[in-house]
């Protein structure tokens, strides 16, 4: 399944929901979200729910000055979560919520990441035109995986199977996404 944005979960969940329910028979999952530059919380909660598990679970906190925003995937019918093995695919063009997601599967140990390191943008950022040509990024909230307790901002999500974004989807196919040797990420 390739993922190029996370469009708002009001629109995207049916489609979703379908493309989960075509994937049901697969022997394994391939997500693509190389191209993913971000978009909507709520969707990667939803996807996440999917993937995690028929329990519901916390992903992450965003820490702001003046409150804090739990992310949390629902609980589903017992025995509806996929459960293949699943491989996400990531790029130095992954961004933002996409990276959230990838980061948040690979911390839970659901997912093998493969491709290059991601661009480190896990903060909430307010963009603030500076000049005509410049825009400053305000710092605005710190992501907190439910995991970790920490998170990518900087750093990127650093996959488990380093090669380039071009790469990536024949390497995923050829290994078995269960063998992370050799890693380099985790």
């Amino acid at each position: 399944m390739t993922f190029d944005t996370l469009d708002p979960v009001d629109f995207a969940g049916p489609y979703l929901e379908a493309a989960f329910a075509l994937a049901r028979g697969a022997k394994r999952l391939v997500l693509d979200l190389r191209g993913n530059g971000g978009g909507d919380p709520g969707t990667l909660a939803l996807i996440a729910e999917y993937l995690l598990g028929d329990d519901a679970q916390a992903l992450s906190e965003v820490i702001y000055r003046d409150r804090r925003r739990q992310w949390w995937t629902r609980a589903r019918p017992a025995g509806s979560a996929m459960t293949q093995d699943l491989a996400v695919l990531v790029s130095s063009h992954t961004y933002s919520s996409a990276e959230a997601l990838a980061y948040h599967l690979q911390a839970r140990g659901r997912a093998v990441i493969v491709g290059e390191t991601t661009r480190g943008a896990a903060d909430h950022v307010t963009p603030v035109q500076l000049t005509g040509q410049v825009v400053g990024l305000l710092p605005e909230g710190t992501v907190i995986d439910a995991v970790t307790g920490s998170n990518w901002e900087g750093s990127g999500v650093i996959p488990d199977i380093a090669c380039t974004a071009k790469e990536a989807w024949e390497v995923a196919l050829a290994r078995s996404v269960c063998d992370r040797s050799p890693t380099t990420g985790r």
